[in-house]
């Protein structure tokens, strides 16, 4: 286990100067933490992390072994978050987001020493799911799973779902391993260029924009706030028995499902624009690949260790994320 209360050595934090990583960076300089952030600001930004007390900035790649072995000299925690960011992104550089997934966390676990490291797979390793059972984390995923998710080209989802593999045998052979699946977290700093769906509504709203919708809009998702969605971490990198091996994986997110039709007349309704939402095909904007029906959590697991979670629904999420946009009026829609 790790102590939050107990500040020792500095916290390596791989992608740190990304979204979830700099929300992350600051939860952890307020709890008196020194960290060392390791990003190559190919999707993050200098100005995530920048003022912060105890904090250092390292750019350099996980792809590169020496970069991660400077980077972690002196750590004492290891947080692996650096990945490729975005469907977007991640259909236009499918090969790269295997390698960060796959040689990334190799790097990672062979050169940052035998200290505690915590994974940040994704629930894209549940692949093509429809929602209608939570998905459990105890529950096997062969790699035809992820794959398939992929379109049958080796992408993002399979790279988190080798990054899984790597972290179970490093577990296995002695090293303190957490892994977590992160549910669509979503909250201040997350940006829409890389096709995030609710930063994305957010900045068509405030242009006047109609809100691209692909497909029917009857595809729905878990949208978990980013300050809870690190509350739920810390509190579980503090318990020992979510290190156990064979036990050590997390579900992190809501279970409240949006469709993503119905963000969108939330984000509307949040931020008075009348421009109204246009639907496209998803196979025009992702040719090739197949949308996600619905995917839920299991999080039994997650609350036998951290204790229950009122997690915002959408409406609030929308609210809060769109105050102080030029021209919103906002206000919180009926859910």
């Amino acid at each position: 286990m790790w102590d939050i209360n107990a500040p020792g050595r500095p916290v390596l934090v791989t992608g740190g100067a990304g979204f979830i990583g700099g929300h992350l960076v600051r939860a952890l300089t307020r709890a008196g933490h020194r960290v060392r952030v390791l990003d190559d600001l190919s999707t993050g930004r200098p100005d995530t992390v920048a003022g912060l007390p105890g904090v250092e900035l390292v750019r350099g790649s996980v792809l590169d072994p020496g970069a991660v072995a400077t980077a972690s000299a002196g750590t004492g925690l290891v947080l692996h978050l650096a990945g490729v960011v975005g469907m977007r992104l991640a259909a236009d550089q499918a090969g790269l987001a295997y390698r960060v997934g796959r040689t990334g966390t190799a790097n990672v676990l062979a050169h940052t020493g035998d200290v505690p490291v915590v994974l940040f797979s994704s629930s894209a390793v549940y692949g093509l799911s429809d929602g209608r059972a939570p998905l459990a984390e105890e529950a096997p995923i062969d790699r035809s799973v992820p794959l398939a998710y992929d379109s049958g080209t080796e992408g993002y989802a399979t790279g988190k779902w080798e990054l899984e593999r790597l972290g179970a045998e490093a577990a296995a052979a002695g090293r303190p391993v957490l892994v977590v699946r992160p549910f669509n977290v979503v909250g201040p700093g997350q940006r829409s260029r890389y096709g995030m769906v609710l930063p994305t509504f957010l900045r068509q709203a405030a242009a006047g924009q109609a809100l691209t919708v692909h497909g029917d809009g009857s595809q729905r998702r878990c949208f978990t706030e980013v300050t809870q969605f690190t509350d739920r971490l810390l509190r579980l990198m503090a318990a020992a028995p979510a290190w156990r091996p064979g036990g050590n994986v997390y579900n992190i997110g809501s279970t409240r499902e949006t469709s993503i039709g119905e963000l969108a007349r939330l984000v509307l309704a949040a931020t008075g624009s009348t421009a109204g939402v246009v639907h496209v095909p998803y196979e025009r904007v992702f040719p090739g690949r197949s949308d996600v029906t619905g995917r839920v959590p299991a999080t039994d697991r997650l609350r036998a260790v951290v204790g229950e979670t009122r997690w915002l629904p959408a409406a609030e999420i929308v609210a809060s994320m769109s105050a102080g946009r030029p021209g919103s009026r906002v206000r919180v829609p009926a859910t």
